[in-house]
């Protein structure tokens, strides 16, 4: 390592030619780099339902449109307002990318007049083709039990405009294909070529969807411009999951940048007041902007695509390079001040050399620490594992590079005398002298309380509570969600049913109960099914359910357009296939998903009396509640990973079994404390805060590896424990001091952000990066002086 460093400050010109050769690489590959928000990163990719579901949308057509609500405060059907709607309708139908747009006024109408069943079948009636009776009309769209609570709010002032977007059958083939090969991987069933060949489509999916990105968030950006412009006979919201995707990844580009650039001037101010000179001002910040920028260029490089989960992931390894920085700056300035007729590289190569091992160490215990997310079975937490993995390396590689390079080139600055001794860390370090034994009875009961959150602790939470109430988002979802008839959908797939529904009066006869059952759930909102076509064809047969006879004459003459509604969605004979659709109220506070769909399953299985097998729910409510349950899993998965990993890290590097079970205790009590809050406060586990434990452990035992190890040199000088701690809290508690409190008020700063999810994650980690300081410099230290440890 010395004759390393002697190279790098010997050929100093060289060796910042080579870096900088190294650093321009990653940085042109920042164009590359990519946002991803779609509703594949937010489901299990090994879930066995995913590849069901895909099959289903694969028969029945894809959930992803838009819908606008559109909202009048008189009457819906007044001429000025359909002719207000129809020239929307126009407007929409001519952006490129719109495939189709339903409105109320293109739907078919069964009630408007009414219609017997020989009518039914034959007469095609609807507001456009000019025969429905308009008053009729609005009372049909109010009670139908195809269009009340779904294209039309009940009270008749609200309808839902659908906007299907173009799609890429190349694209989806692709996708289609690689889904396909996805599962057999999982399963063991592809050969070497077929991986070899599964990762070349995987890497061209991600190139299909950044292009598709581009044109649906352009398209949304015309649609929204359209909306603008009839804003003034209506009161309009968009919604829809492609809207949902597109404002999620400009709230993370803003992120991103803003808070970033925020977390640059905070540290800026902060080491300004801390060293009160340019250059361990512009130095350090210099060198965590490029860390990150380097880490983002690898991003591009890679393919690897940024989602909700890994969004912060800049800011992250701004605060993390900063730490190792501080702590060569503050170690650098120490040797000066204690020895200023020391030769200037000889002052470099000894601050590198006193602080590689703790860094080195400290940064393997946090690669450990993320690295225990690559068992969470979750691919963004996956993905957002390796990020800061390799982030954090290239953070450690470049600080203990960069700096003695920047430092040759420079001169050497003048040391000003400068107290050591902290007020703070010293008054810790008296505290925990004198009531240390108080200390210990405080953190029990703290620990109790967090036992208690922790039992109360849930995966339950709603979509909506993601976004802040006066974004467009919360607005539309709570719009759509309570007055035309809910957002997420789940559905219920019955095999082999299709051909016997005709004949089968009994079948029919369950069907119409399950149907009815489901609508009656308090956390249902419109249920949709082949019963609805059922529905209409009893009120149009003087509200007598027809029979199988009559039934199998109207299937066959039902107009195409009505089919499009009323049929095709719900049952295929092709396949064999029974389906019901069913939106789920995400603004319903009760709602607990695993409880829903076990409560239906039970009912149609033992109610019913169904066999287990011959039905499946599925849907992106299903799909998401796997991914929610699987957390629960997957935290308890990764805490005891982590402490197992960094014990074992901690016996290798203080060689000491008593020493490393110290080292550990301080460490566990953030994570605990931060689970125990969230259980307190109800607020439930998702994919953000799922990382916090994680992240609070590989930054806190930071921490502990720099106390010990200046605790361990110190303790040499005249192996007095008490006067040894003193020490070590006016020396490296310093270091430790500035370091958590800049990544504090960096992480707090994301308080700041429209996405809920991005705020807890601040605040959260924030909380666990002060607990982290305060119990490596109070309990720590008294539990070395209680048990005095071999060191």
């Amino acid at each position: 390592m010395k004759r390393l460093y002697d190279s790098v400050l010997n050929k100093s010109g060289v060796s910042i030619a080579l870096l900088l050769l190294v650093i321009g690489f990653f940085i042109a590959q920042i164009p590359r780099f990519q946002l991803d928000a779609s509703s594949d990163s937010l489901v299990l990719e090994g879930d066995n339902n995913l590849h069901y579901y895909q099959s289903i949308k694969k028969n029945y057509g894809s959930d992803d449109y838009l819908v606008i609500s559109y909202q009048v405060k008189d009457n819906l059907l007044a001429p000025a307002q359909i002719n207000h709607l129809a020239n929307f309708r126009r407007d929409l139908q001519a952006i490129d990318q719109v495939k189709s747009v339903t409105t109320i006024l293109d739907v078919p109408l069964f009630q408007s007049p009414p219609l017997s069943l020989i009518d039914l079948a034959a007469k095609d009636i609807s507001i456009d083709n000019g025969n429905a009776d308009l008053v009729l009309a609005n009372e049909e769209f109010k009670s139908s039990p195809l269009y009340a609570d779904n294209l039309v709010s009940k009270d008749g002032k609200t309808s839902a405009i659908l906007v299907a977007l173009k799609g890429n059958k190349t694209f989806e083939n692709r996708r289609q294909k690689r889904n396909t090969m996805r599962v057999k991987k999982a399963n063991n069933e592809l050969s070497k070529e077929a991986l070899a060949k599964l990762s070349a489509i995987e890497k061209q999916v991600l190139k299909d969807t950044t292009t598709q990105n581009a044109l649906q968030d352009k398209t949304i950006a015309q649609i929204r411009t359209t909306i603008d412009k009839y804003r003034d006979n209506a009161s309009l919201f968009l919604g829809g999951l492609p809207m949902i995707t597109t404002d999620i990844i400009g709230y993370i580009s803003s992120d991103l940048i803003i808070f970033s650039l925020a977390v640059i001037g905070l540290m800026t101010l902060i080491l300004a007041i801390i060293f009160k000179g340019i250059r361990w001002v512009l130095m350090p910040i210099g060198i965590s902007i490029t860390g990150a920028l380097m880490m983002t260029g690898v991003l591009g490089f890679l393919g690897w695509k940024v989602t909700i989960i890994s969004s912060n992931f800049f800011s992250l390894l701004l605060v993390m390079t900063l730490s190792v920085m501080i702590h060569l700056v503050v170690r650098y300035r120490e040797l000066a001040q204690n020895n200023p007729d020391l030769a200037y590289r000889t002052l470099i190569q000894n601050t590198l050399e006193q602080m590689l091992k703790p860094c080195l160490f400290t940064t393997l215990t946090t690669i450990v620490a993320f690295g225990s997310l690559l068992i969470s079975g979750i691919r963004p937490v996956i993905d957002f594992g390796w990020m800061m993995s390799i982030g954090v390396t290239i953070a450690l590689i470049l600080s203990f590079v960069a700096f003695p390079m920047i430092m040759s080139f420079l001169p050497k600055p003048k040391i000003p005398q400068f107290k050591t001794e902290l007020g703070f860390t010293h008054g810790l370090a008296k505290f925990t002298e004198k009531f240390g034994n108080h200390l210990l009875v405080v953190l029990i009961l703290f620990i109790g309380a967090s036992a208690v959150g922790i039992n109360k602790l849930s995966v339950e939470n709603r979509f909506i509570d993601y976004f802040k109430e006066n974004t467009e988002i919360n607005q539309g979802l709570t719009l759509i969600d309570k007055k035309l008839g809910g957002t997420i959908p789940l559905e219920i797939i019955f095999d082999g049913l299709a051909e016997d529904y005709w004949y089968d009066e009994d079948l029919r006869a369950d069907m119409h109960k399950i149907h009815q059952y489901l609508n009656a759930l308090d956390e249902t909102g419109k249920v949709l099914s082949i019963d609805t076509l059922m529905q209409i064809l009893t009120q149009a047969n003087g509200n007598q359910a027809p029979n199988g006879f009559l039934l199998n004459v109207i299937k066959t003459q039902i107009p195409d357009s009505a089919k499009a509604y009323v049929l095709d969605p719900y049952l295929s004979e092709d396949n064999g296939q029974i389906r019901m659709v069913i939106r789920i109220r995400e603004t319903n506070k009760n709602l607990k998903r695993a409880a829903l769909i076990e409560k239906i399953e039970t009912y149609i299985s033992k109610d019913i009396g169904f066999q287990e097998g011959s039905f499946h729910t599925t849907g992106m409510l299903v799909l998401y509640n796997n991914m929610l349950q699987s957390l629960f899993a997957s935290q308890i998965k990764t805490i005891v990973v982590v402490f197992a990993m960094i014990f074992l890290m901690f016996l290798f590097i203080f060689k000491s079994f008593s020493l490393s079970i110290l080292a550990l205790i301080p460490n566990i009590l953030p994570s605990i404390f931060i689970l125990g809050i969230m259980g307190l406060m109800n607020i439930p586990l998702d994919l953000m805060t799922i990382t916090i434990s994680a992240i609070a452990i590989g930054i806190g035992v930071d921490n502990a590896i720099h106390y010990i190890h200046r605790f361990k040199a110190e303790f040499a000088k005249d192996h007095d424990y008490l006067a040894t701690m003193y020490r070590s809290h006016n020396s490296i508690g310093l270091a430790m001091f500035y370091t958590s409190i800049t990544v504090t008020l960096g992480f707090l700063i994301l308080a700041l952000s429209n996405f809920i999810p991005s705020i807890y994650f601040g605040v959260f980690t924030a909380i666990a990066m002060i607990s982290a300081l305060l119990a490596n410099l109070t309990l720590l230290p008294k539990l070395i002086l209680m048990v005095k440890p071999k060191i």
